[in-house]
């Protein structure tokens, strides 16, 4: 909860982004270089990811996709 509030902080939000830009811009442009479409690899991780942790059993839950 601490967490949540501390992003909102200005100080600390400015930093936040410039490093979540920096990320993104090295991702974006790695996969550029590798010609991976980004939108369907989104769209493929997230139909694995609704299979590993379906929400009737993950839902308000940390545990690993194999102890759920």
């Amino acid at each position: 909860e601490s967490s949540r509030k501390d992003v909102h902080a200005e100080a600390i939000r400015e930093k936040i982004e410039e490093e979540i830009s920096d990320i993104l811009i090295f991702a974006i442009e790695f996969a550029n270089i590798a010609e991976i479409d980004i939108a369907a690899a989104i769209e493929s991780k997230m139909q694995k990811n609704a299979l590993k942790y379906p929400v009737e059993k993950a839902k308000g839950s940390s545990a690993k996709y194999t102890e759920l």
